[in-house]
């Protein structure tokens, strides 16, 4: 959905976003609520001369520089010629501190939706996905400086992960795709709680295989 707002050449209505994804429009805006709440999206009023509620229109929020730009830079780059596989686990530490520590939470979907409201606060634009096992950041705050500086994603990584593991829940980072689509990157979450009723996958000969078949 996010994509598609960003490539149009205008702000898209409910209607619109509905047809290009191919999702219902009730779960578009279920889903756009979620995008409003983290910043990633505006709405406005779309001009009406008829009675009854406006419709809406959505745009992708413009993306806001931030104010350690320069900082970070200058400490990427020093980064990036320090061979030390332990450096990227406690540069997180240091940067998670400028949070309070996140509370303890009751379940995995608190536990991410702890840490996905802590990147927003620490400057990234941060959703997670209908199931709750990704968190999708759509605006990075450094995604200028990774191509020459990719140390920064696994500080990154680390960071998520020492996020999850404040709430006290065994959520845990398992793979991070940096740049899944231009200007996204997606953290892949391991979580024990989720498991699928059934696993399909379809073989090289287009026959649907299931787990119970044991191939």
């Amino acid at each position: 959905m996010l994509a598609a707002i960003e490539v149009s050449d205008g702000p898209l209505t409910v209607e619109e976003i509905s047809e290009r994804t191919g999702l219902h429009a009730n779960t578009v805006r279920g889903h756009l609520d979620v995008l409003l709440e983290s910043g990633a999206l505006t709405r406005d009023a779309a001009d009406s001369a008829g009675r009854g509620r406006p419709r809406w229109l959505y745009s992708t929020s413009a993306p806001q520089a931030s104010p350690f730009q320069a900082l970070a830079e200058a400490l990427s780059t020093q980064l990036s010629h320090v061979d030390d596989p332990g450096l990227s686990d406690r540069a997180a530490e240091q940067w998670a501190r400028a949070l309070p520590e996140l509370p303890e939470a009751s379940t995995p979907d608190e536990a991410v939706f702890e840490a996905t409201g802590a990147l927003n606060r620490l400057g990234f634009t941060a959703v997670t996905n209908p199931v709750g096992d990704a968190i999708a950041v759509t605006q990075c705050p450094y995604a200028a400086l990774v191509d020459d500086n990719p140390v920064i994603c696994d500080i990154h990584t680390a960071l998520i992960a020492r996020l999850l593991k404040q709430t006290g829940q065994p959520v845990t980072v398992g793979t991070v795709d940096v740049w899944a689509r231009p200007g996204i990157c997606i953290a892949h979450l391991n979580r024990p709680d989720l498991v699928a009723a059934r696993t399909i996958t379809a073989n090289s000969r287009g026959r649907m295989a299931t787990a119970e078949d044991g191939q």
